[in-house]
């Protein structure tokens, strides 16, 4: 995947909706027209399972250990312009090794204490492999599950803020449609407008992020294209 990307969906605890995001993510990217891979990291397999029934074009790989992952992306770089990683919950050997393969590390976190908690363990962890490897991966915290009025969600924004890494300013809303999209094997954007609001964020949230990547991402391709074709 030389002229692609890789994105990891990494936290330091399970829950905070790491594989909701990854695969509306993924589906994000394939529907602009872009070969998606995913690597499901976690045992649970949530992401494999979900992919395979709302997008089953799109390659799924797993690994249990970061051998497996190594091997994993070099394949998924074959196969695809972009690769998708959902890691495990916890920051162990097989989510570090994502995290140096990555290009971005989204770093999903929601409105609990625990998450307040958990919040610098996931940077310290980001630095580090930034350290490694020569400033890779782009780190972004992304504030899910938000809750308008909620004073936990306050006390997130401003803690994920004073942590000098950078906070996605689209934050996610906690709505019934990300409840009701994986039971439904679907994603928000597809189930019409009852989903519209969840839909509308999903939306921004990934042109935030990964819009300007992806227009470039494109040029390249053409760019490569000629080349190949002259």
């Amino acid at each position: 995947m030389p002229e692609g990307m890789k994105l990891v969906f990494a936290n330091s605890k399970g829950g905070v909706g790491k594989s909701t995001l990854a695969v509306h993510a993924a589906v994000w990217l394939r529907d602009r027209g872009f070969s998606t891979c995913v690597l499901d990291l976690d045992p649970q397999r949530s992401s494999a399972a979900w992919i395979a029934e709302v997008a089953p074009d799109i390659t799924v790989h797993i690994a249990d250990t970061p051998e497996e992952c190594l091997l994993k992306v070099q394949i998924a770089s074959e196969q695809g312009d972009l690769l998708v990683m959902d890691a495990p919950g916890g920051l162990d050997e097989l989510t570090r090794a994502a995290m140096m393969m990555a290009d971005v590390a989204l770093l999903p976190i929601t409105p609990s204490i625990l998450d307040l908690r958990s919040v610098q363990t996931a940077t310290n962890t980001l630095r580090y492999a930034q350290q490694l490897n020569g400033g890779r991966p782009e780190g972004v915290l992304i504030l899910n599950r938000m809750k308008s009025r909620d004073s936990i969600s306050r006390d997130l924004k401003e803690a994920a803020l004073s942590l000098g890494v950078t906070v996605a300013r689209t934050s996610v809303r906690d709505l019934q449609a990300f409840r009701d999209a994986p039971q439904q094997g679907t994603v928000v954007s597809r189930m019409g407008r009852r989903a519209a609001s969840s839909a509308a964020e999903i939306d921004a949230l990934f042109d935030e992020l990964l819009g300007t990547r992806i227009r470039k991402l494109q040029e390249q391709m053409v760019v490569n294209r000629e080349v190949g074709n002259g």
